[in-house]
């Protein structure tokens, strides 16, 4: 009865790939990662580890003791797909993650990312970056990230260096990536004219959010829409578009005003090819409360109003479906684990995991729904790992 189990449950791994074929490819794309362990202290290959590791994730572990209870749970799955008659220890796992070189790791989540089908990108990139607030004990991490706002999809990550700041990892992170024709959103932190040179540069059109660290020019441009607004928008050369929703009981009013003649503007040429400045004004109303915020932005794109308000919306999305999907569904900002790389790791690896279940999901909903799935049915996690070896081929 037993062998008949094992015959089954091997047809299906035939049914996702050759399994010397899968395991050569996920070796393949891990081959930069440099093995931190003592040539006498590897009973497990290193590519194994790394296996159990992203299928323990993909199925909802989240920790470093949700993996090794995983790896003992789904033994028989690993002895047929890796041939291993044992599950690692939690030292082990917990060794690995530790002393294993994040840098690596980057390089490999970035070069698969860059290998996907071009179908499964877009050309609106939002650039920000995220505390890992449970390893906040021991040491400072913060994570720079590229998404693609319409596809859902991480791009590339890039650690910001310590007693560094976001304004030096964000040229890295644009170096790493595909940004020809892409239009690149960033907050006021990336508002930098080293950072607008180099994604002109790159041939890439920038969004970039204007506040207090460009003193002199958000004064220029906040004193020119004060003054456009008293003579009328229209005698000073800009268009306006509003717009208005109601719902979850708050009424939230939008007006974007835009520029595109800046001849009066002095700074102007200090800012590679500047076209255009922005002026975004919400008002919401909550239980009869109304609160107005104003937001500026400068973009080297000539933008009609309707298209710059969309574009001001669009960086939010890396809010709302990256770093909310990474605390609520992976349990990052809960995770306690503080020594070596372990934290550094364990997100990457987190990132890895949602990029595969969002490319087969198409969208952003259902992960948590994809991860109990993984949890349930082996032969669909091990497809959904396949997809490293599919983009290969």
């Amino acid at each position: 009865m037993k062998q008949k189990k094992l015959k089954e449950f091997y047809s299906e791994i035939d049914q996702i790939a050759d399994k010397q074929a899968f395991v050569e490819s996920i070796t393949e794309n891990f081959k930069e990662v440099e093995d931190p362990r003592a040539a006498d202290n590897q009973s497990y290959p290193l590519v194994d580890l790394l296996v159990m590791i992203i299928c323990a994730i993909l199925a909802g572990a989240n920790t470093i003791i949700e993996i090794h209870t995983y790896a003992k749970i789904k033994l028989k799955m690993f002895k047929c797909l890796l041939g291993i008659e044992k599950a690692p220890s939690y030292d082990v796992f917990w060794w690995l993650l530790t002393r294993l070189n994040p840098k690596h790791i980057e390089n490999c989540l970035i070069r698969w990312i860059q290998l996907l089908p071009e179908e499964d990108k877009d050309k609106l990139i939002a650039i920000d970056g995220k505390h890992l607030r449970g390893a906040a004990r021991n040491q400072k991490i913060h994570l720079v990230s590229a998404w693609a706002s319409h596809s859902s999809l991480l791009l590339g990550q890039v650690k910001v260096q310590e007693k560094s700041n976001e304004i030096t990892a964000i040229p890295e992170l644009i170096e790493c990536i595909d940004i020809k024709d892409a239009t690149i959103t960033i907050d006021a932190a990336g508002c930098q004219r080293d950072i607008v040179e180099k994604i002109r540069e790159g041939e890439g059109n920038y969004f970039i959010a204007l506040k207090g660290n460009q003193g002199i020019l958000q004064a220029e441009a906040e004193n020119f829409f004060i003054q456009a607004n008293s003579v009328g928008y229209q005698e000073a050369e800009c268009e306006v578009f509003s717009n208005y929703e109601k719902g979850h009981g708050r009424i939230e009013e939008r007006q974007v005003v835009v520029t595109n003649e800046l001849g009066w503007l002095n700074c102007k040429s200090k800012w590679k090819d500047l076209t255009s400045l922005i002026e975004v004004t919400c008002k919401r109303t909550i239980n009869g409360k109304t609160t107005e915020a104003k937001r500026l932005f400068i973009s080297n794109l000539e933008l009609t109003a309707e298209r710059a308000g969309i574009l001001a919306r669009s960086h939010w999305t890396i809010e709302n479906r990256l770093h909310w999907n990474m605390d609520v569904n992976f349990g990052e900002d809960a995770n306690l684990a503080a020594t070596g790389h372990a934290p550094e790791n364990l997100a990457t690896l987190k990132r890895l995991a949602s990029t595969l279940i969002r490319i087969d999901l198409g969208g952003v909903r259902g992960t948590s729904e994809r991860r109990r799935q993984a949890a349930w049915d082996d032969s669909w996690t091990l497809r959904l790992l396949s997809r490293i070896f599919e983009i290969k081929v």
